[in-house]
């Protein structure tokens, strides 16, 4: 009430005014920030610094967030990393699966959520499941999570290739896992149904340095995976994770009755060496492939 006048005073509090004035000045950043971040994603592109167009072929939903929280999507992924951490810490892999699938949606763009996210799919969910259809389902989502949508919005990731390659060497590959019979015969059964197309110029070019692969077989999906990364491949570190895929899986054939592949992959490892001097385990390898080949 103001006593010279008698009528009631409707000048809102300082502490009010200051409140509204941050939660405006909030808002019209968020906004500024989202426009001023369309224009950076279109330099980053013109000056080649991003892999893929900024937001190609993206989902509606993850084409707005990128877009409408600019640079604040960091701030808020690197909150929801923080959460991932304890919940991997609490062994509470289900609701992992769906903050993980809400960090990819902040940075599409960041291989290595990508590959944490494929990783708890494949490893720590599909190993609390007793029955091998539900184990396989969760295996083959952490496969489809990096070929459908981590390398569509990363496609020059040679993480990404490597993490792919690794799913189908060790989940399918070898028989760590007690259902992995049941995953190859459920993979083999996918290809051919055509269910797994692969790029027929690439395919060529495998068989022409190795002769035919059975693409029902894990091993030719690693050898797929990682050639295919090979030329993202910028450092030494890659290039050598790449092509060490490459010769284990063909390994993994020889070891299992191929012997038609002794020769190529003897040769391939032959080149890895001259490539990668320094690495010891090389000579050994060799040694051993050339024992195989002179056996009758």
């Amino acid at each position: 009430m103001n006593p010279e006048s008698g009528k009631m005073n409707f000048d809102p509090p300082k502490s009010f005014l200051l409140g509204f004035s941050f939660v405006v000045a909030a808002a019209t950043a968020l906004v500024v920030a989202g426009a001023l971040n369309v224009r950076l994603l279109e330099l980053r592109a013109t000056a080649h610094l991003t892999q893929a167009p900024p937001t190609q072929n993206m989902p509606p939903a993850v084409a707005f967030t990128t877009v409408a929280l600019g640079g604040f999507r960091g701030i808020l992924a690197d909150v929801l990393w923080m959460r991932a951490g304890s919940l991997q810490d609490e062994g509470r892999y289900f609701e992992l699966v769906q903050l993980s699938d809400w960090i990819a949606k902040l940075q599409p763009r960041s291989p290595a959520i990508w590959a944490y996210h494929a990783w708890n799919m494949a490893y720590n969910v599909s190993a609390l499941m007793a029955d091998p259809a539900e184990r396989w389902r969760w295996v083959r989502n952490g496969i489809g999570l990096l070929r459908d949508e981590g390398l569509r919005y990363n496609p020059g990731s040679p993480r990404l290739h490597q993490e792919l390659a690794w799913l189908f060497l060790h989940k399918l590959g070898t028989d760590s896992d007690s259902a992995a019979a049941y995953y190859r015969a459920q993979w083999a059964a996918e290809v051919a149904a055509g269910g797994a197309p692969l790029a027929p110029g690439l395919v060529r070019q495998i068989e022409s340095e190795f002769g035919p692969l059975d693409w029902r077989a894990p091993q030719a999906q690693v050898i797929y995976w990682a050639m295919a990364g090979l030329p993202f491949a910028r450092a030494d570190f890659d290039d050598l994770a790449l092509r060490r895929l490459v010769y284990q899986a063909l390994m993994q054939r020889i070891a299992l009755g191929d012997r038609a592949l002794l020769p190529p992959t003897i040769a391939f490892v032959e080149d890895v060496q001259r490539r990668h001097p320094n690495i010891a385990a090389l000579p050994e390898i060799l040694s051993q492939l050339r024992t195989a080949q002179a056996r009758p």
